[in-house]
């Protein structure tokens, strides 16, 4: 859990800040803990560390909260900004993945798993995409299509649609013919819909201290319902992620959003350079771990030191990505789709308030 927030400078509680301090420190947490999640269960790194995967379900609670907020007042290219943010840091990080690939397999065999996984699709012989972490990926673009439909109906009705339409799709879609499967964590995003409905219909903020009995509490749950999650797949395993871990994982999320709105932020630089780069560590740590996948495991001591150095690794690397790669790379589009817009103005506002989403 990210460190007590600490105070900030008092705001008015009824106009909230377009960035959420709390919010972007939340986001490096996410992304730390789906690393270390996944790095603990590498034999060369295997720790006693069962925890992280809640990190899935945070990034989708934000994202339904946060992009609520950013098109509150305007969505003008919403689908493209969310596009460009998106797929090109997922094609880039793939095909560095695909170096490795390509050294490991057969040139043939090699460039058609890439080439599917560019596009989130199994490979040959029915291989996941080469980075595994693309099935949320798939959720993330599926409600930002559904949420590009309902801001056709104007922002302010928006969010309503959109938890309609996520409630369809996740329980009723494969029985109307438009899925052909249930989808129950979409229901995430729709918490993330409903906070935010709940924080721009009640200018009020919880009491500082009600908010962070709240977030604690919320996080101590986290810890400790996740292990008995493991090992369950499909289905009926998601929809019970979606009351253990999705509902906890919203009510960490409504918490942070209501101490901030209280005036308590938390401003830490290193917090906030974490959620700055949360995407790439997020896309990146995989290919890093994928290093020490052949290395024989050690001492406890051994795996643990090498499971600290990778993490280092992990966040050195995906920091150099965001400031060398991913940043001049998404002003360039801005720049871009910005110019080639008709109104501009507005495509600029909604890039500044959407530019660290998930």
């Amino acid at each position: 859990m990210p460190a007590s927030p600490t105070p900030a400078a008092k705001r008015d509680a009824s106009t909230p800040p377009d960035l959420f301090y709390n919010l972007q420190a939340l986001r490096g947490f996410a992304a730390i803990s789906v690393a270390t999640f996944h790095l603990a269960r590498i034999p060369a790194a295997s720790v006693p560390w069962p925890y992280g995967s809640f990190g899935v379900d945070l990034f989708f609670v934000l994202s339904g909260f946060i992009i609520a907020w950013s098109t509150r007042a305007g969505h003008h290219g919403f689908l493209m900004h969310r596009a460009i943010r998106v797929l090109p840091n997922y094609w880039i990080a793939t095909c560095l993945f695909g170096v490795i690939v390509l050294i490991a397999m057969p040139t043939d065999a090699a460039l058609g798993w890439i080439g599917r996984s560019l596009f989130f699709l199994h490979g040959p012989d029915g291989r996941p995409p080469l980075l595994f972490v693309g099935w949320t990926l798939v959720y993330e673009l599926v409600f930002y299509l559904l949420y590009a439909g309902a801001l056709r109906a104007g922002s302010r009705r928006a969010p309503f649609l959109a938890i309609a339409a996520l409630l369809v799709l996740a329980y009723g879609g494969r029985l109307i013919g438009v899925t052909s499967r249930d989808w129950p964590l979409l229901i995430e995003f729709a918490f993330g819909l409903a906070i935010f409905l709940w924080v721009d219909r009640r200018p009020t903020p919880f009491p500082p201290d009600a908010a962070v009995a709240l977030v604690f509490v919320a996080a101590a749950l986290l810890y400790i319902l996740e292990p008995g999650l493991h090992g369950q797949d499909g289905g009926a395993a998601d929809q019970i992620r979606v009351a253990a871990l999705g509902l906890p994982a919203a009510a960490v999320v409504l918490g942070l959003v209501q101490l901030e709105r209280a005036g308590l932020a938390l401003r830490s630089r290193s917090a906030l350079a974490l959620g700055a780069a949360s995407y790439a560590i997020y896309l990146l740590h995989p290919i890093v771990f994928s290093y020490v996948l052949s290395v024989v495991p050690g001492s406890s001591a051994r795996r643990f030191a090498i499971f600290t150095l990778l993490l280092a690794i992990t966040i050195g690397v995906s920091q150099a990505f965001r400031i060398w790669i991913e940043v001049p790379m998404l002003r360039f589009m801005r720049r871009r789709l910005a110019g080639m817009t008709s109104t501009p103005s507005q495509a600029t506002a909604n890039v500044s308030s959407t530019k660290d989403v998930m």
